[in-house]
C-alpha cells in the first residue's frame, strides 16, 4: 500500500567509481527520508517540491570509513514535482553506489536491512563485474549502438527526435545511467524535471524550459 506525501526532495549528485549517481533527502510532514531510487539518476543537483508517492518506508545500514551509518529510507513508486531550483548542495560524506547494493548483499536474505524482497529481485543480479557486463546488451555488426543501448522502441523515438521518458523500473542501473549518459552528451537532449521527459534541446518545449527557468533565476 502507498502513501502521497507533499515535501521537498533535496538531491545531491556524488561522483563514485560507477561515474556520478544522485541521491536525495526527502522533507514531509510525517518525517525525513533518505531516496536512492534509480529515477533521482536523471535529475541535477538541487532542491524539488512537489507530491511524492511512498511504496515503502524501511531501515537501512552500511559501512563506512569505519562507522555504521543508519538510515530511514523511502522507496517512491512516482513522483510529481511542482517546482525545482538546480543548486549546489552541500558537500556530502562518502557513501555507496547504491547501484553496488543489491549485489552486496546476495549471500544473506535473512538480513533485516535488506530492500529487495525475493519475488522483486531481478535475475541477472546487478554490480557482478565481468557478469553484469555480459548481461548488457552487445552491438552486432549490423545494430548500432544506440539501438542496442535503447531498445527498439526508444531508439525509433531518439532516431525521430521525438520526446523520450526513461523507464527507471530497467533492473540494470548502470544501464539507466548509460541511457542518461548518451541522451544528455551525446543526442544533446535535455530533461524536463516536472514531467521527467527528455527533450531535444532545439525543441520549442525544451526552449520553454530552459526560458521559464532563467526568469526563476
Amino acid at each position: 500500500m502507498s502513501i502521497t506525501v507533499e515535501g521537498t526532495l533535496n538531491i545531491k549528485r556524488i561522483t563514485g567509481a560507477n561515474g556520478p549517481f544522485c541521491v536525495g533527502d526527502l522533507l514531509t510532514d510525517i518525517g525525513e527520508f533518505r531516496v536512492k531510487d534509480p529515477i533521482l539518476d536523471q535529475f541535477e543537483e538541487g532542491s524539488y517540491a512537489g507530491r511524492y508517492i511512498i511504496q515503502r518506508i524501511f531501515p537501512w545500514s552500511y559501512a563506512s570509513n569505519g562507522r555504521l551509518v543508519l538510515e530511514i529510507r523511502a522507496r517512491l513508486v512516482d513522483l510529481h514535482v511542482d517546482s525545482g531550483t538546480e543548486r549546489s548542495l552541500p558537500e556530502a560524506p562518502i557513501e555507496p553506489d547504491p547501484a553496488d547494493e543489491v549485489s552486496a548483499h546476495t549471500g544473506d536474505r535473512s538480513v533485516g536491512r535488506r530492500e529487495l524482497e525475493a519475488s522483486n529481485a531481478p535475475a541477472i543480479e546487478r554490480g557482478q563485474g565481468e557478469e553484469a557486463r555480459s548481461a548488457s546488451p552487445t552491438t552486432g555488426s549490423d545494430e548500432s549502438p544506440d539501438l542496442a543501448l535503447f531498445g527498439d522502441e526508444l531508439h525509433a523515438l531518439v532516431a525521430a527526435r521525438q520526446p523520450v521518458k526513461l523507464d527507471p523500473t530497467l533492473d540494470d542501473r548502470r544501464r539507466f545511467r548509460e541511457q542518461r549518459n548518451r541522451l544528455k552528451a551525446g543526442l544533446q537532449y535535455g530533461f524536463v524535471p516536472e514531467e521527467q521527459v527528455w527533450y531535444p534541446e532545439e525543441s520549442d518545449r525544451y526552449q520553454a524550459y530552459l526560458a521559464v527557468k532563467a526568469d526563476a533565476s
